[in-house]
């Protein structure tokens, strides 16, 4: 039975120090098990263009924890997106604001100033959320 297209399978090989590809991303094809075409493009080619695409943002739950995410976008311009909570604000802000951080932030009394102003509008914030949540 001669193969099919669908029987292709698509595969990418990461770069690989003990291998003669450690400097290149192989992208190709196999047809059970065997290579039967492949291309290797330079690690700097392919993370400049993935990384070039790729958006990072942060947000906020509503019962606060925090959720970085990664979106980047395919051949399609479609996005893929990955999320994952990492911790609450309480934690973020304990780690932020313990000694260690503190010191080697070199946080002066004027960033802290300025820190306990913004969450103070941001408690003035929910605050008006609660308010219009009860009505």
């Amino acid at each position: 039975m001669k193969p099919q297209v669908s029987d292709l399978e698509p595969f990418i090989e990461a770069p690989d120090a003990t291998s003669p590809h450690a400097d290149t991303y192989r992208f190709g094809y196999r047809l059970d098990g065997a290579v039967v075409s492949a291309v290797d493009l330079p690690v700097e080619t392919v993370e400049k263009l993935l990384l070039s695409k790729t958006m990072l943002s942060v947000r906020i739950t509503p019962c606060g924890e925090i959720v970085p995410g990664l979106s980047t976008p395919n051949v399609l311009d479609e996005l893929g997106h990955a999320a994952e909570i990492v911790s609450s604000i309480d934690d973020l802000m304990r780690e932020t604001l313990s000694a260690e951080t503190l010191r080697m932030e070199e946080a002066s009394r004027e960033d802290l100033a300025l820190l306990f102003s913004r969450l103070e509008r941001a408690i003035a914030l929910v605050r008006t959320a609660i308010d219009r949540a009860s009505k």
